[in-house]
């Protein structure tokens, strides 16, 4: 893989169209990584933990350097980075000196630090947007520079003054290797600032925002803040801690899941998509996990029976289908204290629809199209669509999501249709078709599934290449297992499993391919899944 990306295939929150422009518009996300947590306390707004000695206790707790699991210590921003890549990707924060102001800086034509969404443009206020943008910017400078100098009488905190950027710049696009940027920089606060990821540096060099005028730098001294997030406010029971790990998510790359004009409802089950900032964070959706190398993906092969493992422990993920639109198929499961604490069941099979081609475009500054027309904002036409197991696209509808109704369980699939005509909001046929009508031939079906994983059958063409298309998809090198599947990843289980027991275990195999015997037992899958080996798939 080449270990830098030209101007022409780059851009911020492109949800890994392209990997490698690490820098200016995306984070490092593999390996051991620094990252920069910097308080800005106002001193005359009021704090939604009681007092400030309560928020930096809460801020110090959950972005404490830990090498815990986060199934051992619960939800907290190291923890879950580290489950959600399967041990890959290691962010270990340092929270700063707090930063005093006596009261919110100047932001455009906004007091009190709230900003409306769009700080104007969804009124057509574009001069309005310019002056809160530059005074964003302005102050995210100031915030920077009294975190590492302190006061001054140029700067109008109050505190501040022990951060060395140097120590924050350890890895890049090449792992462990410092190269300039700042691996990351996150700001929390007790102000009424929305939440929300800026790309500053791209923005200070922005061609299309000349006509503000001189705009910071964000480079200091041989280090840049290549962008940073701002965990927004969240009303009791949200925290803002919570809305930091969203805000990061944008920072390694990956765009909003959301859709606030609620033309469709906001994408379930995914950090990135519709998640409230109240319960521990939901895994990352399957596509994103697989952009960013960070699944272990079997791509099926004709047919197959598959035993899967609950992708928060295992990773593991079935691809389905060939080409620009395709499936992705895992188990997933709720962990108390821990993860998916949104789930309103305890498990399911989550299938998603792909679609390549709605894809944001790695040109730079193509994010601002992005955040203007969202991925997932047309009914039967996104980059990612959920199915739904009881087929009636209430979530196309902007209906909301029914976990009970929405997850697939044990009998539960997806077939053909003899239907051919293209879906619509006026002809949403429950099939495995592609959304312009064309049949695929695929079908799926949950054989059984439990808290701990579940048993797919699978009937799929079979591929004369069965890694064609996960070359392009996946970071590790593909390789064609026995039973003639395309695999990437390691498949090992996170965190590693003590010792197995030495006696033998008459599990069965993990895969029965083309066959339509039944699948294995789930009690072989549950021994594995807790203790988190994962057996080979081998033929019956």
């Amino acid at each position: 893989m080449a270990f830098s990306a030209t101007v022409a295939h780059a851009d911020y929150i492109d949800h890994f169209a392209t990997r490698t422009d690490v820098g200016v518009f995306k984070v490092p996300s593999r390996g051991e990584t620094r990252v920069l947590v910097i308080p800005v306390f106002i001193d005359d707004q009021p704090y939604s933990a009681g007092s400030e000695e309560a928020f930096l206790d809460e801020i110090d707790d959950f972005f404490a350097d830990t090498d815990d699991s986060v199934f051992d210590g619960g939800f907290r921003f190291s923890p879950y980075w580290r489950q959600a890549s399967l041990g890959r990707f290691h962010p270990r924060a340092t929270v700063a000196t707090p930063v005093h102001f006596p009261s919110c800086p100047p932001l455009g034509p906004h007091a009190g630090c709230r900003i409306p969404r769009g700080a104007g443009i969804a009124d057509g206020d574009l001069a309005a947007a310019g002056a809160t943008l530059k005074d964003a910017m302005t102050f995210l400078n100031e915030v920077i520079l009294c975190a590492t100098n302190g006061p001054s009488a140029e700067r109008r905190c109050t505190s501040g003054g022990d951060v060395v950027l140097a120590d924050f710049d350890v890895s890049g696009v090449q792992e462990g290797i410092p190269d300039g940027f700042v691996d990351g920089v996150i700001v929390i606060s007790n102000a009424a600032f929305p939440g929300i990821a800026l790309p500053v540096k791209d923005l200070a060099t922005q061609p299309l925002l000349t006509f503000l005028g001189p705009l910071p730098s964000f480079t200091y001294g041989e280090q840049t803040v290549s962008s940073v997030g701002i965990a927004g406010f969240a009303s009791r029971p949200g925290r803002e801690t919570f809305v930091a790990v969203h805000e990061f998510g944008h920072l390694l790359g990956f765009a909003d899941l959301y859709n606030e004009s609620g033309s469709t409802t906001d994408m379930p089950w995914s950090l990135m998509g519709g998640w409230f900032y109240s319960t521990p964070a939901s895994l990352l959706d399957p596509f994103s996990r697989l952009a960013i190398g960070w699944a272990n993906v079997t791509d099926v092969s004709g047919e197959a029976t598959i035993s899967l493992g609950s992708a928060a422990r295992t990773g593991e993920l079935l691809k389905v289908g060939a080409g620009d639109e395709f499936f992705l198929i895992e188990h997933r499961a709720r962990v108390d204290d821990a993860l998916d604490g949104d789930l309103d069941v305890n498990s399911g099979v989550v299938v998603q629809r792909v679609r390549l081609a709605k894809r944001p475009l790695s040109a730079p500054g193509n994010y601002f199209s992005t955040l203007q027309d969202c991925v997932n904002c047309t009914p039967f036409d996104s980059l990612l669509m959920m199915e739904e197991a009881d087929g009636t696209y209430d979530m196309q509808r902007g209906l909301g999501r029914n976990d009970a109704r929405d997850l697939f369980q044990t009998g539960q699939g997806i077939e053909p249709s003899a239907d051919t005509s293209p879906r619509s909001l006026q002809n949403p046929v429950f099939s495995t078709n592609l959304l312009s009508g064309a049949a695929t031939g695929i079908s799926f079906t949950v054989e059984e599934s439990t808290d701990v994983g579940a048993v797919i059958r699978v009937v799929a063409d079979v591929a004369a290449d069965p890694c064609a298309d996960l070359d392009d998809l996946c970071l590790q090198d593909c390789v064609v297992d026995g039973d003639g599947h395309g695999t990437c990843g390691d498949f090992s289980a996170f965190p590693p499993a003590p010792p197995a027991d030495p006696e033998p275990f008459d599990g069965g195999g993990g895969c029965t391919c083309g066959s339509s015997s039944s699948a294995p037992s789930l009690l072989a899958l549950a021994f594995f899944a807790i203790t988190g080996i994962r057996r080979r798939r081998q033929r019956r």
